[in-house]
């Protein structure tokens, strides 16, 4: 049951890193060629019903990630005593600061009704975190 969870914990995390690399890399070099209209038409098609999927994504991988967590023992991973657990526990600093921020963006755009704080940036940022992320949960297996 463990290698179906690293299985799902995992393809969750590369739709999720797929989507916020394209968003934050890719689909800028389309403002290059095409109109300003035109992708800012399709990037709103695609983050509306995006969202839905992105979101299950993010859930899954949350809650995949759980569970692997309570399989291997919360009590080991909080030790700090290895090297796993200190680069897991920075894993969740890193997914902390990604929640706070996104909360953060969300609270000034939904309830304030301002400009995102982060702007264009959004999805830069989270790329950062979330190759922090990678990095710390390959380092948790090999150093």
């Amino acid at each position: 049951m463990y290698f179906v969870f690293i299985f799902i914990h995992l393809m969750s995390a590369i739709c999720f890193v797929g989507y916020v690399f394209f968003d934050s890399l890719i689909f800028p070099l389309a403002y290059k060629i095409i109109k300003q209209e035109e992708c800012d038409e399709v990037k709103k098609a695609y983050s509306k019903k995006g969202a839905v999927v992105f979101g299950i994504i993010f859930i899954v991988l949350i809650g995949s990630g759980v569970v692997l967590g309570s399989q291997h023992g919360w009590r080991e991973l909080l030790d700090l005593e290895s090297n796993f657990s200190r680069f897991f526990m920075l894993k969740i600093f890193l997914l902390l600061g990604m929640f706070v921020l996104t909360g953060y963006s969300l609270f000034e755009v939904v309830v304030r009704k301002r400009k995102n704080p982060f702007g264009k940036y959004t999805h830069l940022i989270a790329l950062l975190i979330c190759i922090g992320i990678v990095f710390c949960a390959k380092a948790m297996i090999w150093l």
